[in-house]
């Protein structure tokens, strides 16, 4: 971690409190430091929150609709953290018909899991509330329905989402500009839609931009993430970091990659 964060300091025009952020899910190597370096900007905010919500991608069909994770604890390098029971038993009531209690469908994923020890490191004796959002237009109901679920409960709070962008490149079946410089341009400006529909757009218009121009693989938890920050009124983010799994590994001619940013609300 030490790293990812060396020489860094967040900017020091950032509010000093933050509500959330959208945070990149690749192996650590690729997407670390961005997902390190957003996380640091909420240093700012004090005290630490009581709970973190976190909104994943499902990658597997073990997770056939939104689903909370049930379990006491969640194990990682750095120690384990405490779910917050009480919390996610009032985002269930809240969410009704649209939220399950699964921890089958967390099992094998990964789009939390790679997270956990940055949310134990810089938020060592916060709980934690693990929730898989489907791409779904009723996933900005239940990022609604969570703020509703934490405000009553009076829990200080961030709202994390996981989600990676573009997929470009032959091994996604992604090569509308072919490879070379032309098509590493065209990755990038993809993902600044996305990245642009974070800034300013409402939930649903996050999950049209993905399904229209494939720039992002967890749609569902970032229009969750923008379904609270819609409650809380901050809706509109703040780049923090972006970077390309070609930045880490580059090859003479860019033929693949996958984008991540960080953008805090």
């Amino acid at each position: 971690m030490k790293a990812f964060l060396a020489g860094y300091h967040p900017p020091k025009d950032l509010p000093r409190s933050l509500g959330g952020a959208a945070l990149p899910h690749a192996g650590w190597m690729y997407s670390g430091q961005v997902a390190a370096r957003t996380l640091s900007c909420f240093s700012r905010n004090s005290p630490e929150p009581e709970t973190v919500v976190i909104f994943g991608t499902p990658h597997y069909a073990a997770a056939l609709d939104h689903a909370l994770y049930p379990g006491s604890e969640w194990e990682t390098p750095m120690g384990n953290l405490t779910v917050d029971s009480a919390c996610g038993e009032a985002i269930l009531e809240a969410a009704g018909d649209l939220l399950r209690a699964d921890a089958r469908a967390h099992r094998h994923e990964h789009s939390i899991e790679v997270l956990m020890p940055m949310v134990k490191y810089f938020f060592p004796e916060t709980a934690i509330v693990p929730i898989l959002a489907f791409p779904e237009t009723s996933a900005v109901a239940l990022g609604n329905s969570a703020a509703g679920a934490v405000i009553r409960l009076e829990r200080s709070a961030i709202f994390l989402a996981s989600s990676d962008l573009t997929h470009y490149g032959p091994t996604f079946g992604l090569i509308p500009a072919g490879k070379g410089p032309e098509a590493k341009v065209w990755m990038e400006n993809n993902d600044q839609r996305l990245i642009d529909s974070l800034y300013r757009g409402t939930g649903e218009e996050v999950l049209h931009e993905a399904r229209t121009h494939l720039n992002a693989c967890g749609a569902g938890a970032l229009a969750a993430l923008k379904g609270v920050m819609t409650v809380l009124g901050a809706p509109e983010g703040r780049l923090i970091e972006y970077a390309t799994s070609f930045d880490a590994e580059p090859e003479p001619v860019f033929r693949q990659a996958v984008g991540y940013a960080g953008v805090v609300f």
